[in-house]
């Protein structure tokens, strides 16, 4: 495929927040033999911010754009063909092109461990990126997306299991009302570019959801794609059998939909209220009823508190978009965050945040 085929590949993104069935969607797609969606690249979004107003790519600026794509730690697992990649940016070289057409040759180049025939769409899957559905609708004018969205009870339970996220339930509820009322907003003015998809529907009707799936992206449905078998060796190939037990130990078996209705036991009554009264009014959009709808005057001048420490973090995640590149990978390579520490010493002190 030429250079100039490559940059007007069609595009799209699966958005949703982590622990929602994102990375099963991915290597679903990332199965199918027409669509090329690489492993997670949370970095892309920060080379977003930084070249989003260059139109003319010169040599230096196409090192530049090189460099900083590769360096990012979470790009470790990529396998690519960066000789490709150099090819492709000579034969762009001088030309005044937007970050979308430009971004298209790297993710063109990933090696699957997937056998490809002509490859029909390029495609990402980062859960950061359900927070900026915004600036991807307007970076990506002709992307398409699919919005992967989950209970946010369910979610709320499965992401307080894992220590990688912050220990605050509020804000982990608010991350989700702010992801799915944003996308949710752009789904209903812009229905042609939008696909929703219930992680419930993904997990309990397969063959019928992600058949939906590829008629949104005008592929042909392959049912052995859902057999185990099939992805069994390809996923063992790209994860660690560690990150497989401790994060996605479902990921190579039969889907199923034993997760659904975990939450019910595994979250507090207390736990359910703060989700209902965050969530449920967004939820309800999706069809995910609150059981809680009348709360409190003092409950909810708790809750108003711990909602305004959430939004002043995302004036902190606002300024931090905007920093220099380097200096966010930097940061982000940083194993001690001294936030999350002084929010799991206060939910030990003190109980759930």
């Amino acid at each position: 495929m030429t250079t100039g085929q490559i940059i007007q590949l069609p595009f799209f993104f699966v958005l949703g927040r982590p622990r929602s069935g994102t990375t099963l969607l991915r290597t679903l797609l990332d199965a199918h033999p027409n669509i090329a969606i690489p492993l997670e690249n949370s970095g892309m979004i920060h080379l977003f911010f930084r070249y989003r107003k260059v139109r003319r790519w010169d040599p230096d600026k196409l090192d530049e754009f090189f460099d900083d794509f590769f360096r990012p730690d979470n790009l470790k697992n990529w396998k690519t063909d960066r000789e490709g990649i150099r090819e492709c940016l000579e034969d762009v070289s001088g030309k005044q092109l937007p970050f979308h057409q430009v971004i298209r040759i790297f993710y063109y180049h990933y090696q699957s461990a997937f056998r490809k025939e002509e490859i029909q769409w390029l495609g990402d899957k980062s859960p950061l990126f359900s927070l900026y559905s915004e600036q991807l609708f307007r970076a990506f004018p002709d992307a398409k997306f699919i919005h992967l969205v989950r209970d946010y009870r369910a979610n709320l339970s499965s992401m307080c299991r894992q220590d990688l996220f912050s220990p605050s339930e509020t804000f982990i509820l608010m991350q989700w009302k702010k992801s799915a009322g944003q996308i949710g907003r752009l789904a209903s003015a812009h229905p042609e570019r939008f696909l929703t998809v219930r992680y419930e529907d993904l997990v309990t009707d397969p063959r019928g959801t992600f058949s939906m799936v590829c008629d949104f992206l005008q592929v042909r449905y392959l049912s052995e794609l859902l057999d185990p078998a099939y992805r069994q060796g390809a996923i063992r190939s790209l994860y660690d059998p560690g990150f497989l037990d401790r994060w996605q130990p479902g990921l190579s078996g039969e889907i199923t939909a034993e997760h659904t209705e975990k939450w019910k036991h595994e979250l507090s009554a207390g736990s359910v209220m703060k989700a209902d009264y965050i969530a449920g009014k967004t939820g309800e959009r999706f069809d995910y009823f609150p059981l809680n709808e009348h709360f409190k005057p003092l409950f909810q001048l708790k809750m108003s508190l711990k909602v305004l420490l959430f939004h002043l973090q995302e004036m902190n995640r606002y300024l931090y978009d905007r920093l220099p590149l380097r200096m966010k990978t930097r940061i982000r390579n940083r194993r001690f965050i001294l936030s999350y520490r002084l929010l799991a010493y206060y939910k030990k002190r003190f109980g759930a945040g």
